[in-house]
Parts: structure tokens; sequence; C-alpha cells
């Protein structure tokens, strides 16, 4: 049995080499910016340890509102912006997560979720993580299949590339689900390492500049504007991204994931914000429930983006 694992624990060489030790070929770990995700540095550490990356993209999908086509366009496209920034590899697999117990009923809503992804989804494959009943009815849909052994009931499909056997155990330090893999799932190698040419980030909408990463993660010393658009990465620092117009160029610090509020001025309508964050009007809605009636927005009000 090839032995793989996943955990929300960032990793240092020493862990990643202890993990090595303890005979794990495989990491799972999570894009993004949060207290569990993995950034350049650490994807490093893993690939220098011997062990190769699997990256997973998961911010709730742990309940079946969530799901739904709009939200799996906005879940590829920054699924795809988190892999670039870490220099993951074109060609490689990004595993999105159907973290609960779905139902037949609920089917059609993962469907969705996936034309979504796949819609934005640019360079990278395309996995699912879910249970027996997710993994069969996506089969044929996607690239790359991983199955929990969670919902599942006993039983496992014939064609997955890995299996989650066991959640919440400690292994030379560190709490980890253990895997078993059974196909190439669509890794990072030790050959494959992370993209040397500047890997580009799409700016959603006008942000903070700043000199510094911790500037930037702190929302201090803001020393002007990043517009919305296309740039290159020179860097990356504690979740921070080093954009810049200029391919090699250091440009500005910003944070890819800041809360943005747009007050209510006269004659706007959720149209027209949706319109200038680049973002939708259901997506406001989901930042906002107590906007219930879209047509119903006042002068002063303050709305997150």
């Amino acid at each position: 049995m090839t032995k793989g694992f996943d955990c929300a624990t960032k990793l240092t060489l020493t862990s990643a080499s202890n993990l090595k030790k303890e005979g794990f070929e495989y990491a799972a770990r999570y894009l993004g910016n949060s207290w569990k995700t993995f950034d350049q540095q650490e994807a490093g550490y893993i690939r220098d340890a011997g062990i190769k990356l699997i990256s997973i993209f998961q911010k709730s999908a742990n309940h079946a509102s969530y799901f739904s086509e709009e939200q799996g366009r906005r879940d590829g496209l920054e699924a795809f912006n988190y892999a670039k920034s870490v220099g993951q590899p074109a060609g490689t697999a990004i595993y999105f997560a159907v973290d609960f117990d779905v139902s037949d009923s609920q089917i059609p809503i993962i469907q969705a979720y996936l034309r979504g992804v796949k819609e934005t989804l640019q360079l990278y494959k395309i996995g699912i993580y879910g249970s027996y009943r997710v993994i069969n009815a996506m089969k044929d849909q996607v690239d790359y299949y991983w199955q929990t052994y969670a919902w599942s009931r006993g039983e496992r499909a014939s064609f997955i590339h890995m299996h989650q056997y066991e959640n919440n155990v400690t292994v030379a330090g560190v709490n980890i689900d253990r895997n078993e893999i059974f196909k190439e799932p669509g890794h990072w190698t030790a050959e494959n390492k992370p993209n040397e040419v500047p890997a580009s980030y799409y700016v959603n909408a006008d942000t903070g500049a700043y000199v510094t990463a911790m500037d930037a993660k702190s929302a201090t010393n803001c020393k002007g504007t990043v517009k919305a658009g296309e740039y290159f990465v020179f860097n990356t620092s504690q979740g921070m991204l080093n954009v810049t117009k200029q391919q090699g160029v250091p440009g500005s610090w910003i944070n890819p994931t800041p809360t943005t509020i747009h007050i209510v001025q006269s004659g706007d309508n959720l149209t027209k914000i949706a319109k200038k964050y680049h973002t939708t009007i259901s997506h406001i809605q989901a930042k906002n429930p107590d906007i219930k009636n879209i047509n119903l927005i006042y002068p002063g009000q303050k709305i997150e983006i």
C-alpha cells in the first residue's frame, strides 16, 4: 500500500521529513490564505523531504447551500490564482471538496458546481473529494477521484485514485488523516518543481498597495492603490502577494483576500456595484445576508464585498 496523508497543519522541513520517515509518500494540503493553507516555502519543504504534494481547495463545502454553478465559477478562479501564486505546475490536479453527506436529490447541485469550476479553472486538472455516492455520481465528469470513508457506509468505488480511510490521528507529532494511494493522483513531484517564471494573478477589485507583506497583512502603511486587472507575481510571503506589471521587477504587496466596504451612494444599485468590483449580485448577497431584496438598498448603507 502506498501511504498518503492530508492535514490542516502547516509543515516544516523537519515535520515533513519525519512523516517521510514514517513511510508517507504523498501529502495533501490546502490552497488558499488561512491558518490551514500552504505557501510556496512549505511546498519546497515538502518537496525537499521527498514527499509528493497534492493540492486541495476547500473554503466551506460542508453543507448543501454552499454549492451552485456560480460558486463553482468563483472557486475555480480563486483556486487558479492561489495555485499560480504558490508555483503549482500546470497539468497537475486541484481537488475540490464535497465535505458532507450528500443525498441523491442533492447530486445536481454538485454537478452544477463542477460545471462552474470548469468554466474558470485554467491550466489545472480537476479532482473531486467526497463520499461513495458523490464519487460514483461524478464518474467521467472530472479527472481525479478521492473518496472518503465518511458517509460511504462501507462501500468503495473501484476507479478511485485515493481513499481516505482514517481521520484525526497523530503521527510524528502532526495531526493527520490517513490515505491509501491507488493511482497517480495528479500530484507535484520532486522533478516537477514550481514555476520559475512569476505566476500571474487577477486582482478582482481595486485594493490597497503596501510596502511590505506585513503591512499588507495588517492593512497598515498603505502607499496607494493596485487597480483591478492582471499582474505578474514577483514574490509571496505570509499569504500576501507582491504583484507587478513588469515581469521580474518588484511591485506592491497586496492582501489577495481583503474585505472591501462599499458605502452606497445616491443612484447606486447592486448591478452597478457588482460591475464596479468585478463580482456578482449573488456573491454580494451571500456576503450581506441582510440584503433580502436586491432592489432595496439605501444611501449610506455599508455593503461588504
